[in-house]
């Protein structure tokens, strides 16, 4: 595992105390990596065990409990043995304790298959195999994981809403996919998700990028008019996302000519609410938005936008 922290020495220290800082650092960068790749539960059970232990020796008072994944994983780092043996034990029997690399797997907690003798598949029937049924709620990692599986498919109930909102950490990251889904199933989820870290002192930059990639729907305008309304966003944000709401107006004029005089009253509402909040400055992207209300003059909300802007440049 490569270190990559850059650690200073200071030159009023002798080299045996520049050291012990450096050893200090190094310990820390190392269990913090190991910590992420807990939390990401892409590594082999074997792995995952000897990560755990590894951290517990760097930092013996560290909570291992949300890195669990489950109750076996839970039950060993908090020295609760199996067929009598420890943590420490079960791997000092697998070698990765001595080995340099991790590169065995481990063969325990595995039980004892069952012998069946022939005349028994006679009777073998497939409707009495039970299907496997996970505790979810073994660690509140996992309890925020299952939640939110949910909510990128089905629309939440207020309970797992807030539920979700009260497990989520900042190092608990949702990637771009995962993103795109929740805002089309649930957009208030992600507002508060993200006015939660703006709280926080959180740079949610990252999922603001991800709400520019996503197509522009009535989910995506009212995510931004809710994030407008209880925080403040960044110009460039929002000069991007506007630029991209006026230019998705104009594939509508030749993809979708049946749907263009809704999705031009929508971006018009969208971008006249914004003004009227101060939350958007107009005269940042001013030729765009004169060109898009001239080019849609014949629908009344886009004649509605050019007064209001027109207003407030003035005003400024």
């Amino acid at each position: 595992m490569q270190v990559l922290a850059k650690i200073p020495a200071e030159m009023n220290k002798t080299l045996d105390e520049n050291f012990k800082i450096i050893k200090e650092e190094c310990k820390n960068e190392i269990c913090n990596q190991m910590i992420n790749s807990l939390l990401d539960q892409k590594q082999a059970p074997h792995i995952r065990l000897q990560f755990l232990y590894n951290i517990r020796q760097l930092d013996q008072y560290i909570s291992l409990s949300d890195l669990c994944i489950n109750q076996l994983e839970k039950n060993i780092s908090n020295n609760v043995k199996y067929y009598g043996q420890s943590l420490e034990q079960i791997l000092k029997q697998t070698d990765l304790l001595k080995s340099n690399q991790i590169e065995y797997s481990c063969e325990f907690m595995r039980p004892i298959p069952a012998i069946i003798d022939n005349q028994y598949l006679d009777n073998f029937q497939l409707d009495l195999i039970h299907q496997t049924i996970w505790d979810y709620n073994i660690s509140p990692l996992m309890r925020f994981r299952n939640l939110l599986g949910l909510a990128q498919s089905t629309k939440l109930q207020q309970g797992d809403h807030q539920m979700i909102l009260n497990l989520f950490k900042p190092e608990y990251k949702i990637d771009a996919i995962q993103f795109r889904l929740l805002v089309e199933s649930n957009p208030s989820l992600v507002s508060d998700i993200i006015i939660k870290l703006n709280k926080l002192g959180v740079n949610a930059h990252e999922y603001l990028d991800y709400l520019i990639q996503i197509k522009i729907s009535i989910q995506t305008l009212e995510l931004v008019n809710q994030l407008s309304k209880n925080m403040s966003l960044p110009d460039q944000f929002l000069n991007m996302f506007i630029t991209k709401c006026i230019v998705n107006c104009e594939e509508f004029k030749i993809n979708q000519p049946q749907q263009l005089a809704r999705q031009v009253r929508l971006v018009s509402v969208f971008i006249r609410t914004l003004i009227k909040q101060k939350a958007f400055d107009p005269k940042k992207i001013y030729v765009e938005l004169q060109g898009f209300c001239l080019e849609f003059s014949s629908i009344l909300e886009a004649t509605q936008l050019f007064k209001t802007i027109k207003n407030a440049v003035q005003e400024q």
